[in-house]
């Protein structure tokens, strides 16, 4: 339960400061990379 505590109260005060979006903006570059990296490879096996 701490854990939760703990990562609520980062997010709001990234958010607070505006990197969250920043912040998951860059996570979800990185998925999306990761993804087409994982699709070419798949692309490589057939």
């Amino acid at each position: 339960m701490h854990k939760i505590a703990l990562l609520l109260t980062a997010v709001l005060l990234l958010s607070s400061c505006g990197t969250a979006k920043g912040f998951l903006d860059g996570t979800g570059s990185v998925l999306e990379g990761m993804a087409t990296d994982v699709r070419s490879l798949g692309g490589m096996l057939n």
